[in-house]
């Protein structure tokens, strides 16, 4: 870097109002702006310019300054100076924070006449530590192309180190309103890239991670040395060998080359925004770390972008049901579709996610890895398990329903027959329905209906099988018992249509009951009909009508 001069800065003196205060008269340097930044004072700084007017933002007056100390950008919506790079400047102005990066929000600057003086960019490794002290300064990284993308703001480049082990990422970005047509969609996976640039920092909000990012000023900041065409030493030889019959041959397929090295980067771009537009999360991994996420990823495991998930182990980030079987298909060899599978990821926040996953081998940057894709089902659970619960619940009562009753009473007969039980079918019926929907509505009878669902459910236990059969008619289903209960039952279901009566019911309402034991070697239907039977037979036994209750005073 340049060396801060004091001389210079001495013989630089201004005498003007700044925000009401009167303005510094002696040069700081910049890092000493930048420690004084908390007081929010008008300071002055001297240095060279490192990004010139229109370079950086095509909208605003945007450039960066630096000295031996430091670098900063130097923003200002009222100064208007042809600024180019090597330009020795006296600024004035307010250090202030925006979204994460440093800024001389100025209010002065001066153009000092003098010869100009490029500095050479700091030449930095991809390391966060080591890019987070030079926020604001002209640097040089180079790496390898490890993914890219495009949002509403902009462009943006991901770089590795250039060592296949190395972990670290650099971000490249090229804002929409960038002031010269730096274009990062011509790069492609792997590609080898010298980026000079601005470093800076972004930090969208106080709780997400800081992001270094590296602002390159023109096109030719942004370089990725050619595929060599040169021929080995011993082709040349070849060559000579044959030079007049090989030279069109070796033309052609230089220009075939070329036509084939187009179309990949053709396809390899396709690729690229599929991965970025999908719905689904990928992610790809190697020995259990995350190498490669797309947006989706980053979206369903809920952290702010992908480049936060490279690095990171995959199993942080998934259930333990899910782990075993999702290494038992990383380890198998077949030609068969991957099989999907369903469980859980757990996002940075805690929170779990039903997904769908299916997992196959594929080769990432010349070594093997697996590609993980997941998709969020959590909607079409819920969705299924409405559908599940339409089909086999009532919706009047909340009990089951016949088709549900069958099912699980199947269950449980299947159960009795394996532990030798003798389960109990209890039939029970509403005395008088029909009557109640004449004399007083339909909606009379829906509530008769309802207190006694609610009753029947009260004095069985939360094991039994309770279910609206159909009509006026319930049934239920209880793990084991005899004949006796039958009575038991009938009382205590009386006692709770009357406990649960609700107030303003002006009519009365009873229901008979019927029992018979089943037999778990037969089938469940048999054991219902002689319930039925039962029930009729007690109701003619009851002088041949419907039971009544008097109703309430």
């Amino acid at each position: 870097m340049t060396q801060f001069r004091p001389h210079l800065a001495a013989a630089l003196v201004m005498a003007a109002t700044v925000g009401g205060a009167q303005a510094p008269r002696r040069a700081i340097p910049i890092a000493a702006a930048i420690v004084r930044r908390a007081l929010g004072e008008p300071v002055m700084v001297a240095g060279r310019a490192t990004a010139g007017t229109g370079e950086l933002q095509a909208t605003a007056f945007d450039i960066t300054i630096q000295d031996g100390s430091a670098g900063i950008r130097v923003f200002s919506r009222s100064v208007q100076a042809d600024v180019h790079e090597g330009d020795s400047l006296v600024v004035v102005g307010v250090v202030k924070s925006y979204r994460g990066d440093l800024e001389l929000v100025a209010s002065q600057l001066d153009v000092v006449p003098a010869q100009r003086r490029i500095i050479e960019p700091a030449e930095l490794s991809i390391d966060r530590s080591i890019l987070a002290t030079y926020a604001g300064s002209l640097v040089r990284v180079r790496g390898r192309v490890a993914g890219y993308g495009t949002s509403e703001g902009g462009q943006w480049l991901r770089l590795r180190g250039m060592k296949a082990s190395t972990t670290g990422t650099a971000t490249i970005w090229v804002p929409g309103n960038h002031g010269a047509p730096v274009d990062l969609s011509r790069l492609r996976y792997e590609d080898s890239v010298v980026v000079t640039g601005v470093m800076t920092r972004y930090q969208d909000n106080v709780d997400d991670p800081v992001v270094f990012q590296v602002v390159p000023r023109t096109r030719e900041d942004v370089r990725a040395p050619e595929v060599p065409r040169g021929l080995p030493s011993w082709a040349f030889w070849v060559g000579l060998a044959a030079a007049a019959g090989l030279s069109a041959s070796l033309a052609l397929g230089r220009w075939t080359a070329r036509l084939q090295l187009g179309a990949l980067r053709e396809t390899e771009t396709r690729y690229r925004q599929l991965l970025h537009l999908s719905p689904d999360a990928v992610i790809v991994h190697a020995d259990g770390m995350i190498r490669f996420a797309n947006p989706a990823a980053a979206t369903v495991l809920g952290v702010a972008s992908e480049q936060e998930l490279s690095g990171k182990m995959l199993f942080e980030y998934v259930e333990p049901g899910l782990r075993p079987r999702l290494s038992a298909a990383s380890t198998e060899e077949t030609e068969t579709p991957a099989p999907r599978l369903r469980g859980q990821l757990r996002s940075s926040s805690g929170a779990l996610i039903d997904v769908e996953v299916t997992v196959s081998p594929c080769v990432y940057l010349d070594h093997p890895a697996h590609v993980l894709l997941a998709r969020d089902i959590t909607q079409q659970l819920r969705y299924e398990r409405d559908l599940h619960s339409l089909a086999l619940v009532d919706d009047l009562t909340g009990l089951a329903n016949r088709r549900g009753f069958t099912l699980f009473g199947e269950q449980e007969r299947v159960r009795a027959r394996r532990d030798h039980r003798t389960p109990v079918v209890v039939f029970a019926d509403i005395d008088g329905l029909k009557q109640v929907n004449d004399e007083h509505g339909h909606a009379a009878g829906d509530a008769a209906i309802q207190l006694v669902a609610s009753a029947l459910k009260s004095v069985l236990r939360e094991s039994d099988i309770v279910a609206r059969w159909g009509g006026d008619e319930f049934v239920a289903l209880i793990g084991e018992g005899g004949e006796t209960v039958a009575e038991l039952i009938d009382t205590r279901l009386q006692s709770a249509i009357t406990a649960l009566r609700p107030t303003g019911l002006t009519f009365p309402v009873s229901a008979s009951v019927g029992i018979s034991a089943l037999d778990p070697t037969l089938p469940l239907a048999e054991a219902l009909d002689k319930a039925d039977a039962e029930l009729y037979r007690k109701k003619r036994r009851n002088s041949g009508s419907t039971r009544r209750l008097d109703a309430p005073s």
